[in-house]
C-alpha cells in the first residue's frame, strides 16, 4: 500500500560561531527550523537520522559563488556566499532567545564572497566575510540543510526526523487497528498525549476511551492537543441534537451524510475535528471514515489526468445562511509546493457553490474527475464504518480524513468542537523537542 511521509523540522544544532573583529567564536547554539511538509509515497520505511551525528568535513573551498563542501563520506555539497552569510546565526545576526533572525539582506551586497573558508575542526566551517564578520557552521548542521548535491549522493538529503503516515482502506485499517487512549492517561501524560498526537498524524484518527460525558471534557483535550479549541460561526464548542436546526448545515439533520471534509468554505480549515456522541435513543447513526490520502493516491495511479486536474482546479465553496455568508477557493487535492506531495484534502459536496468559475472545455474533464474521486470515496472497500458511543471520543484529521454518518431515528446528542492545525502541528512539535523525541 502507498504511504507518505511527514518530515517534522525541528530544533538543530545549527550554524553557531560568529566572530565581529575581535569577539571570540560562540558555542554550539540551537536554532529552529520550519514548518511540516509532507514527503515520499514509497511503502518502505525509512530510517529516522539525527541532524546531531558527526558529519565530518574533508575540505572546503571556494567555487565561483559558492563553497564547496567535501564531507568524510565523499559526497559534495555547495552553499551560496549570500546563503551562508543570510545564516550566521551569532549574537548580532540571530536572536537566540526568540529563535528570530536579526540580520538584514540589504546590510550586505549581493555578489558578498568571503575572504576566507577554513576548517577549525572537522565538525566545523568558518567563513569569513570582507567586514572582519565570521560565522562558523556545524557540520552536521550544513549537512541537515545543504539543498545541493553532485554525485547524485542521497546522503545529503535533509536527515529529519520522519513520521510515517499509514494510508489506509477497509481492509487495512481493519488488521492494523490503531491503539485506543485513555482520557485519565492523555491528559495526565505528556508521552500519552505525544503518542495520541503520533496517531492522529499517522492515521487520520484516533479514539479517546472513558472519556467523560460532559463537554468539559472535549475542551480539556483540545487544550491538551492544541493549547485551546477553534473558535467559529458554530462557537468553540458544541453541544447539539437533530431536534433542533441551530445551523444551516446538513450535519444538524437526521439524514444520511455522505463523507466529506469540513470548513472549505475556509481560507484555512481547521485541522482537527473531535466529536462524541453523548447520546442516542434511536436507531442508525453510523460513523464514517474514509481516509483521503489514500483516495487521492488511488486516484494518481488509477486516473493521473483525474489526479491532476483535481490538484490544479480551483474551486468555490461557500456556507450561507441569513446571519452569515462564508466564501473559500481551492483544489479538492492541494499539492505542497515544496515537494509536490498531497497535503490537504478540500471536499465538501455539500458546500460547492455554483460551478460558473469553469472554462468551457473543462467542464467535462472537471466531471469526469469529481465522479472518479467521488466514487472512490463511495467504494465500500475505502470505507470504515463504527458506532460512536457515550464515552468514545472520535479525534479526526480533518485536512486528511472524510467523515460522515448514515441516517438515523430517535434523538441523537452530539459534543465536539474544531482545533487549528497549526496550533496542533506546533504543541506536537514543542512537545516532541521536550520529551526528546526528536
Amino acid at each position: 500500500m502507498s504511504t507518505m511521509r511527514y518530515l517534522i523540522n525541528r530544533l538543530s544544532k545549527g550554524a553557531i560561531c560568529c566572530m565581529q573583529r575581535n569577539i571570540p567564536c560562540k558555542s554550539p547554539a540551537f536554532v529552529r527550523s520550519g514548518n511540516i511538509v509532507f514527503r515520499g509515497t514509497s511503502t518502505q520505511s525509512r530510517g529516522k537520522s539525527s541532524p546531531h551525528s558527526t558529519l565530518a568535513i574533508s575540505t572546503a573551498s571556494m567555487d565561483g559563488e559558492a563553497v564547496k563542501i567535501r564531507w568524510k563520506d565523499g559526497s559534495i555539497a555547495k552553499f551560496h556566499h549570500i546563503w551562508l552569510r543570510d545564516h550566521c546565526q551569532c549574537e548580532q545576526c540571530y536572536n537566540s532567545a526568540t529563535f528570530q533572525k536579526e540580520f538584514n539582506i540589504v546590510d550586505v551586497p549581493l555578489d558578498i564572497k568571503p575572504i576566507n573558508v577554513s576548517i577549525p575542526g572537522e565538525n566545523y566551517l568558518s567563513v569569513q566575510w570582507p567586514d572582519s564578520h565570521e560565522t562558523c557552521f556545524n557540520a552536521a548542521w550544513l549537512r541537515q540543510h545543504s539543498y545541493h548535491t553532485e554525485q547524485g549522493t542521497s546522503g545529503l538529503k535533509k536527515p529529519d526526523q520522519i513520521d510515517e503516515l499509514f494510508l489506509w482502506n477497509k481492509d487495512t485499517i481493519e488488521t492494523n487497528v490503531p491503539n485506543h487512549f485513555n482520557f485519565t492517561k492523555v491528559v495526565s501524560s505528556d508521552d500519552q498525549l505525544f503518542t495520541l498526537s503520533q496517531s492522529i498524524i499517522k492515521y487520520g484518527f484516533a479514539f479517546v476511551e472513558n472519556t467523560p460525558t460532559k463537554v468539559d471534557a472535549v475542551e480539556e483535550i483540545s487544550k491538551k492537543l492544541s493549547g485551546h479549541a477553534m473558535e467559529t460561526h458554530y462557537g468553540k464548542f458544541w453541544e447539539f441534537s437533530n431536534e433542533v436546526l441551530e445551523h444551516a448545515d446538513t450535519a444538524y439533520t437526521a439524514s444520511y451524510l455522505r463523507g466529506h471534509t469540513d470548513n472549505t468554505y475556509f481560507s484555512n480549515p481547521a485541522g482537527l475535528q473531535m466529536l462524541h456522541c453523548v447520546g442516542h435513543q434511536g436507531t442508525g447513526g453510523m460513523n464514517l471514515l474514509v481516509d483521503g490520502f489514500f483516495v487521492a493516491e488511488k486516484l494518481k495511479k488509477d486516473d493521473r489526468v483525474s489526479f491532476d486536474f483535481l490538484t490544479s482546479t480551483t474551486l468555490p465553496f461557500q456556507y450561507k445562511s441569513e446571519e452569515l455568508h462564508l466564501k473559500a477557493k481551492g483544489p479538492i487535492i492541494e499539492l505542497d509546493p515544496f515537494n509536490g506531495t498531497i497535503s490537504r484534502i478540500r471536499f465538501n459536496n455539500y458546500d460547492m457553490q455554483t460551478l460558473d468559475c469553469l472554462n468551457y472545455e473543462d467542464v467535462a474533464q472537471f466531471y469526469k474527475a469529481l465522479k472518479a474521486f467521488t466514487a472512490l470515496t463511495c467504494d465500500p472497500e475505502n470505507q470504515l464504518w463504527f458506532k460512536l458511543i457515550p464515552g468514545l471520543l472520535l479525534i479526526m484529521g480533518n485536512w486528511r480524513v472524510l467523515h460522515g454518518r448514515s441516517s438515523f431515528t430517535g434523538k441523537r446528542s452530539m459534543q465536539g468542537c474544531y482545533v487549528n492545525g497549526d496550533d496542533f502541528f506546533g504543541k506536537y512539535r514543542a512537545r516532541a523537542l521536550a520529551l526528546n523525541k526528536n
